[in-house]
C-alpha cells in the first residue's frame, strides 16, 4: 500500500501553458461542447435545415451553458448564409393606411433614405427659385393680363346688355349692383317706380329677370375662365420645374438600377413621387404667411420620407436575433394607427 503525499494530491499547472495571462481574455473565445457531441451534432443539423416551419427545442440544466452554446452555433451558421436585404416602408399614395414594403440589397436602404432626404432639401430650395425666375414671371403676367382682358370684355358685354334695358351696373365686393334709369339717365326711386303704369312695371320686371339671368351666365363664364387660368398657370409651373425634377430623379434611378426583385416597385414609386411633387408645386412657393407655408409643405414632403425598418448595412451573413419574450408583436411587429377625433 503506497502512501500519498500532499504533493501527489495537488495538480500543478504551468501558467505559461494556459495560453492566456488573464481570464478576461477568454470572454470572446467560443465555448466548447464538453461531453455533448451528440447535442452539438443535432444542434448544427437543425440549424442547417433550409425548410420553413422547423424549430429547434433545447432542454438542459440551469448553468449548463445551453444558451451560450446555441447562440454561438447560430452565429457560426448565420455567418455562412447570404446577407438579407434591407426593408423600407414607403408612403402608399392609393391607400395611405397600407404602406408599401420595399426590399433593397443590404446597405442600399440607408443610401435610398439619404438620397430621398437630399432630394427633398434640393427641391425645397430650388423649386421656389425656378418659380421666381424672370421667364416664369413674364409668362405668368402675360397669362394673367390676357385673363383680365377677357374678363373685362365679358363685363362690357354684360353692361351693354343692361344698358339696352336702361340698367347701369357696377361691381362691388365681388357682386354686381344694377340701377334702373329713365330716358334721361337719371336713377329712378322706388316711389317713381311705383308711379309708373302697370304695363311699364311689367316690362321692367321682365327686363330685370333677363338681366339677372345674364349676370348669372356672366359669373359662370368668369368661373370657367378662372379655372382655365388656374390650370394654365399650373401647367406653366410644371413645365418650368419639370426639367429640375427629372434631373434629380434620374440621378436616384441611376444609383439604384440593380435592386433585385423590387426594382419595378422602386421605379413605380419614384414615378409616383415625381407626379405628386408636380401636382403640389403651390406648397413650394413662398407665401405671405411663412408658418402656413411650412405647415403645408411639411404635410406634403412627409409623404416622401423613407422609413428604414431593417438596416443590414455592414452586416456579413444572416442576423441572429435573441428575443427573451417571443410574443407575436415582438417577433413580427405591428402597424400603429393614429386616431383623429372630428370636432
Amino acid at each position: 500500500m503506497n502512501t500519498l503525499t500532499a504533493s501527489d494530491l495537488r495538480l500543478v499547472i504551468d501558467p505559461a501553458a494556459l495560453g492566456f495571462s488573464d481570464t478576461a481574455e477568454l470572454a470572446g473565445q467560443p465555448v466548447p461542447w464538453i461531453g455533448q457531441q451528440r447535442a452539438q451534432t443535432a444542434a448544427f443539423f437543425g440549424l442547417e435545415m433550409a425548410q420553413a416551419d422547423y424549430n429547434l427545442f433545447v432542454l438542459g440544466e440551469v448553468g449548463s451553458g445551453r444558451s451560450s452554446l446555441l447562440e454561438e452555433a447560430m452565429q457560426s451558421v448565420a455567418a455562412r448564409h447570404p446577407t438579407p436585404p434591407d426593408l423600407c416602408y414607403l408612403y402608399n399614395f392609393e391607400t395611405p393606411e397600407r404602406p408599401l414594403a420595399l426590399y433593397l440589397p443590404a446597405g442600399q436602404g440607408r443610401m435610398f433614405r439619404q438620397c430621398m432626404t437630399r432630394l427633398m432639401k434640393t427641391l425645397i430650395a430650388e423649386i421656389p427659385r425656378q418659380l421666381d425666375g424672370q421667364d416664369f414671371k413674364t409668362e405668368r403676367e402675360r397669362l394673367v393680363k390676357a385673363h383680365k382682358e377677357q374678363e373685362a370684355r365679358a363685363f362690357v358685354e354684360l353692361e351693354a346688355f343692361g344698358e339696352a334695358r336702361r340698367f347701369t351696373m357696377h361691381r362691388e365686393s365681388g357682386r354686381i349692383m344694377f340701377t334702373l334709369r329713365d330716358e334721361s339717365g337719371r336713377a329712378l326711386t322706388d316711389e317713381e317706380m311705383l308711379a309708373l303704369p302697370k304695363e311699364r312695371r311689367v316690362e321692367i320686371t321682365q327686363a330685370e329677370q333677363e338681366l339677372l339671368a345674364a349676370i348669372n351666365r356672366y359669373f359662370e363664364q368668369i368661373r370657367a375662365m378662372e379655372r382655365v387660368l388656374d390650370e394654365t398657370l399650373a401647367a406653366l409651373a410644371r413645365r418650368v420645374v419639370k426639367p429640375l425634377v427629372d434631373t434629380e430623379f434620374q440621378q436616384i434611378q441611376t444609383c439604384f438600377q440593380h435592386t433585385g426583385s423590387d426594382q419595378k416597385k422602386l421605379e413605380t414609386y419614384l414615378t409616383r413621387v415625381m407626379e405628386d411633387i408636380l401636382a403640389h408645386l403651390e406648397v413650394f412657393r413662398p407665401a405671405e404667411a411663412e408658418e402656413l407655408r411650412s405647415e403645408n409643405l411639411l404635410s406634403v414632403v412627409s409623404r416622401y420620407r423613407v422609413n428604414l425598418v431593417v438596416d443590414n448595412d455592414g452586416r456579413q451573413g444572416a442576423p441572429v436575433i435573441v428575443e427573451n419574450n417571443p410574443q407575436f408583436r415582438l417577433l413580427f411587429g405591428s402597424i400603429e394607427y393614429q386616431s383623429v377625433m372630428s370636432g
